[in-house]
């Protein structure tokens, strides 16, 4: 084999590998959308840099510049202060995902349920038996506040397809508490796409004046393995490279 083939070789491979990692998140579109229940209900709908696509009809906008980074300030129904950021594809093209960051207060009486949406459409792989783990942790200052969250798979590419709607990639989490967190898995066959994910996580005071902080991920390994295998072996050709060298 030529000399400066066998110096470059390492190299193309660690190269193809790394975008194979990256490839799937070419295209996508976010979503974020905060829906309040009744007795006070409102939504807010924001799309990523408040481009709409198909599913995504902003009606607030996005307040982060960055792609793939949205970020939601205001109030939401019975809602009266929400800071709420979704981040994913082509930010979070790793692990995790997805993952909402949320600050919410509600007064009491006037504050039903609240659910928080984040969805990326578009995607085109990972393809074949894939593993998600979805992890939650937060605060409320109502022990008896009740927060559930799981992810959901949407083969029609349909942004916002949740409970009721997707099939479900992760077992559902319910917890309760003044602190709180949790782990579920799941499994899901994929196909070339394009499909949609989405994670969702419902906020329900019961009527109680709360404050909840929280933060929920969804992770996707085989992305972040094909990432690792990667950077091993970008070490290993640095080192063949160098034997070469010297030789």
């Amino acid at each position: 084999m030529n000399r400066k083939v066998q110096l470059l070789l390492p190299v193309l491979v660690v190269g193809l590998l790394m975008a194979a990692s990256t490839t799937a998140w070419a295209g996508t579109n976010l979503g974020l959308q905060l829906t309040a229940a009744a007795p006070n209900p409102g939504q807010a709908t924001i799309c990523d840099n408040s481009i709409n696509f198909a599913g995504c009809t902003g009606t607030a906008s996005d307040l982060n510049p960055t792609l793939g980074q949205i970020t939601f300030i205001g109030g939401v129904g019975g809602w009266t202060s929400n800071v709420t950021s979704g981040f994913g594809p082509p930010f979070e093209n790793l692990v995790p995902l997805l993952d909402i960051s949320s600050f919410n207060t509600s007064v009491g009486a006037g504050a039903g349920p609240m659910t928080v949406l984040l969805s990326v459409t578009g995607l085109t792989g990972p393809t074949g038996l894939q593993a998600f783990l979805n992890s939650i942790g937060g605060t409320n200052s109502y022990a008896g506040t009740t927060i559930t969250t799981q992810a959901f798979l949407s083969n029609a590419n349909m942004a916002f397809c949740a409970q009721g709607c997707g099939v479900a990639l992760t077992s559902a989490q319910m917890l309760t508490g003044a602190a709180f967190s949790g782990l579920s898995s799941g499994s899901a066959l994929l196909g070339s796409g394009p499909f949609a994910i989405t994670l969702e996580v419902t906020i329900n005071t019961d009527g109680q004046a709360d404050t909840t902080s929280l933060d929920d991920s969804l992770a996707l390994p085989e992305p972040a393995s094909l990432s690792l295998l990667g950077s091993g072996l970008f070490g290993f050709g640095m080192v063949f490279r160098r034997m070469l060298l010297r030789g």
